[in-house]
Order: C-alpha cells, then sequence, then structure tokens
C-alpha cells in the first residue's frame, strides 16, 4: 500500500526498496545504496521495526527512520523514540500525511527501505 502512495506521487521520483522481514531490513540498508528514508513497520516478521532501527543505529546509521504501524498509544510512539526513531505514521496513512514526512525528512527527493 505504501508502495503504491508513493509511485503514486508523479511530482517527485522515488526509489522504493522493500524488505519482507526485519532481518532483512538491516542488510538491505547495510549493503544497499544510500538511503535518504527508512519507513519501518513495527510489526514485521523476525525482529520488530524498533529492534531493526536499534541495530541499524547501534552500526552508525544516521538516515531518518519512521515507523508504520498501526499501534497509537503515547506508550508505543515513546518505544519508537527510544528505538531510535525519528517520527511515527500511525495506519490507516493518509496519502498527505505520507506526502509530509518525506518532505519533512528529504525535501522532496528521497530513496527509501
Amino acid at each position: 500500500m505504501i508502495r503504491s502512495m508513493i509511485e503514486a506521487d508523479r511530482s517527485a521520483k522515488y526509489d522504493v526498496v522493500e524488505a519482507a522481514s526485519g532481518e532483512n531490513a538491516i542488510l538491505t540498508v547495510e549493503k544497499g545504496p544510500p538511503f535518504d528514508l527508512i519507513l519501518l513497520d513495527v510489526e514485521m516478521p523476525g525482529i520488530s521495526g524498533f529492534d531493526a532501527c536499534r541495530k541499524l543505529r547501534e552500526h552508525g546509521l544516521k538516515t531518518p527512520v519512521v515507523f508504520v504501524t498501526g499501534r497509537g498509544d503515547l506508550k508505543d510512539f515513546n518505544a519508537g523514540r527510544e528505538a531510535g526513531g525519528d517520527s511515527y505514521l500511525k495506519k490507516p496513512i493518509a496519502r498527505a500525511a505520507l506526502r509530509s514526512i518525506i518532505s519533512l525528512f528529504t525535501g522532496g527527493s528521497v530513496s527509501r527501505a
């Protein structure tokens, strides 16, 4: 769903890279090209998005990380911040909210995992 929303935005070109699990997300980010923004689902197969972010930050990743999740409690938002996340998008995601987050962290030109 997020991929289709991003690709439907014709105002900018986006390269979208997907990972099927928390472990795969870590490998993709570590071995891939530099990313401008990382969107991580909190509930991914394998390790959680929170744990994936924590591991990436431990390896020195400075790229902004935005968590995407259906969880909306303040404790979940705080857990994301403690894991090293920069922001949080709650599902269902409005197209305008996604555009706003992308613009906020990238100035509008991004590559994503």
